[in-house]
């Protein structure tokens, strides 16, 4: 599914979380689902302007196995190369809870797939989300600092970034979330899903982004399309923090009012 946005300055392909497959038909323009809501609301709202196409699996996956087999990894690589070449816009990963493993796996393939794509965004993601090459590529991720999903705690989250950080070569931020509320299924409503949040997740995906689309930051350095005062802005700004070293200075983005 793709929302389209006027004047988009990037494309955003969107990866689920459990169980992958919602059941998407030709024609279909809206989906009850929360994140896929969530960066429907981020395509007309979000800092960056953007087209988001969410991708949906002809087939459940059920288990972790099968975010890492070849024929799901081969049909993200499929709907990257198609939008890439529609657009002609940077590409950006972005994958939820299970998606995270899809995300990381779709990375530590090949150097190839990392090529496809301008950044990465790792949201909710499971515990054994990992790195296993430097994907060499800005990577962001998010989640909320009271996830109760088993699968997915933020002590988790903290731990495969700092993998991450220690590997990737390009910047590599953590955004906390805080605000929310939670329900009765822990794994697929409340905060784990950013039920009450989604402002405070699409300003800190949309500021990441924005910093590192090429649109005033590429890789992180000085545009000359990005004015004096933009620059300002967003250096001054705080509560992100993006670091690859631990001995950095940590560069900050700004909290949603």
């Amino acid at each position: 599914m793709l929302y389209e946005s006027n004047n988009a300055e990037i494309t955003l392909i969107v990866i689920l979380g459990y169980p992958g497959k919602v059941g998407l038909k030709a024609g279909d323009v809206g989906i009850q689902q929360q994140t896929a809501i969530m960066m429907r609301n981020f395509s007309y709202q979000g800092k960056v302007k953007s087209n988001v196409v969410i991708l949906d699996s002809p087939y459940f996956l059920q288990d972790l196995t099968a975010r890492s087999n070849s024929d799901h990894l081969g049909r993200i690589e499929s709907v990257i190369k198609f939008y890439g070449n529609r657009f002609k816009l940077p590409v950006w990963l972005f994958g939820h809870s299970d998606g995270s493993i899809s995300v990381s796996e779709f990375l530590n393939r090949s150097e190839n797939n990392r090529k496809l794509l301008a950044g990465a965004i790792l949201s909710g993601g499971r515990d054994e989300t990992r790195i296993s090459e430097d994907w060499k590529l800005p990577t962001l991720v998010i989640h909320h600092e009271k996830d109760a999903c088993r699968f997915t705690t933020f002590w988790g989250a903290k731990q495969y970034f700092a993998l991450i950080k220690k590997k990737n070569s390009k910047p590599t931020g953590f955004a906390e979330i805080t605000l929310g509320f939670d329900y009765s299924d822990p794994c697929s409503t409340g905060t784990h899903m950013y039920e009450g949040a989604y402002s405070e997740a699409t300003h800190y995906i949309g500021d990441f982004i924005y910093r590192y689309s090429g649109t005033c930051f590429p890789d992180g350095a000085l545009a000359s399309k990005c004015s004096p005062k933009e620059y300002q802005q967003i250096k001054l700004s705080p509560s992100l923090n993006l670091t690859n070293e631990p001995d950095e200075p940590l560069i900050e983005l700004s909290a949603p009012n």
